[in-house]
């Protein structure tokens, strides 16, 4: 058969292929649509997994790669053998340093955002009397710590109401720099809010923060694995990231940037063995925010494999993706009766979390529905006041799922 007449038939196979995949029942055709990112998974094929905020299903390849490592570290423990780890994590530190466009030396690998998030909580040097800024989207591990800190030192949180239906960068950036004063020492952020998927502007917050001293910290939780990130360019002196929701990769890996002109304002939480270090000059760097104790050495193959995986689609495709994924999903809610999205539609402060709120319905109710008719797996939420659900798409869904859920809804 010639190269065209091989085209004739390969297109009249697709054409057959979409006619039969238009025949089936709506769940049965989007259980069967997703994209080729749905086969590198482990997930379930029935499962329509919405959840990403939460845990993101993990890569085969870094499952597949944590396990051989684990079982070759089980089956020899010694240190002649565990001397690869070290090696193992000053290269993982360079490679997303790279990502970041930070250097190898400004970062710390932890256990996940909140362990970061900790961290420079706890770490950031403070006095009785200081003010600290953060607002009504931060999420607990940043929140509740710095009330905890609060209380014994003596310090002063602001909470600051921010809109969940803001409709500028400016305006949000206008309210914090109404509530600095002359005593505003730090300000913690969620990058992305976990409720309603707003995207706060931090580059913008960084120019009122960094002429003045004040230390700025952004909780990436909800940003780190999808959202291309220049950290210099945002102007953070801190920020973290975990790479068991949008990284798609194993659990209990984090990664906790600071910046080299900071390190000696922040202080480490706790100084064990340092598993990890290939020189004690590196104390002097990031890696001393890392010196936890033992830790899960075969979780850093698994954290460069998850890195193969995602540079395999390149990182300017995953945030396309991401970013479409979630405006075909927020355009779903905006279409369908009886919903109500909670959360801003301003282009640039939108992020894949769309959270509707369903007037006079039970929640719970539809959450269950949405399991139990069509295995489609969405969190519990509440934002501005309401009963929600959330719901956190990522590159793996597919627009039939979306279509699955609209329907899974309309008879909710």
């Amino acid at each position: 058969m010639t190269d065209r007449g091989k085209d004739v038939s390969r297109r009249g196979l697709l054409q057959a292929a979409a006619v039969v995949g238009a025949a089936l029942p709506l769940a049965a055709r989007a259980a069967s649509s997703g994209n080729a990112m749905r086969d590198q998974l482990l997930l379930a094929p029935d499962i329509h997994y919405f959840n990403a905020a939460n845990i993101g299903p993990a890569f085969r390849s870094a499952i597949a790669a944590h396990e051989r490592e684990t079982q070759a570290f089980q089956a020899n423990p010694s240190p002649q053998y565990r001397t690869r780890y070290p090696v193992a994590a000053d290269a993982l530190r360079a490679r997303l340093s790279k990502r970041m466009n930070v250097s190898a030396q400004e970062i710390a690998l932890v256990r996940n955002s909140s362990e970061a998030n900790t961290v420079a909580v706890r770490g950031v040097a403070l006095k009785a009397g200081d003010e600290v800024i953060l607002t009504d989207h931060n999420h607990p591990s940043t929140l509740e710590t710095w009330k905890l800190r609060a209380a014994r030192e003596g310090l002063v949180l602001k909470i600051l109401p921010v809109p969940v239906y803001a409709t500028s960068a400016q305006t949000v950036v206008d309210l914090f720099a109404a509530a600095i004063t002359p005593r505003t020492r730090a300000i913690f952020l969620s990058h992305m809010s976990n409720v309603t998927g707003m995207i706060f502007p931090l580059a913008q917050i960084a120019q009122l923060t960094r002429p003045k001293g004040i230390w700025l910290h952004g909780d990436g939780a909800q940003t780190f694995g999808w959202l291309r990130l220049d950290l210099p360019a945002l102007g953070v002196d801190s920020y973290s990231g975990s790479t068991h929701k949008w990284m798609m990769g194993p659990l209990e890996g984090g990664v906790l940037y600071v910046r080299r002109e900071g390190q000696a304002q922040l202080q480490p939480i706790m100084l064990s063995h340092g598993y990890w270090l290939t020189d004690e000059k590196n104390l002097d760097t990031a890696q001393k925010y890392e010196i936890l104790g033992q830790r899960d050495d075969p979780k850093l193959i698994a954290i460069d494999a998850t890195l193969d995986a995602l540079d395999a689609i390149g990182e300017a495709e995953v945030e396309r993706r991401a970013f479409a994924i979630g405006d075909q999903m927020r355009d779903m809610v905006l279409r369908l009766p009886g919903a109500k999205l909670v959360g801003t539609t301003t282009k640039g402060l939108t992020g894949p979390v769309i959270t509707p709120a369903f007037s006079g319905k039970d929640v719970l109710a539809i959450r269950d529905h949405l399991w139990t008719q069509g295995k489609v797996v969405v969190a519990p939420s509440k934002a501005d006041g309401k009963p929600t659900i959330r719901f956190s798409p990522h590159i793996y869904n597919s627009a039939d799922e979306i279509a699955l859920i609209a329907d899974l809804l309309a008879k909710a």
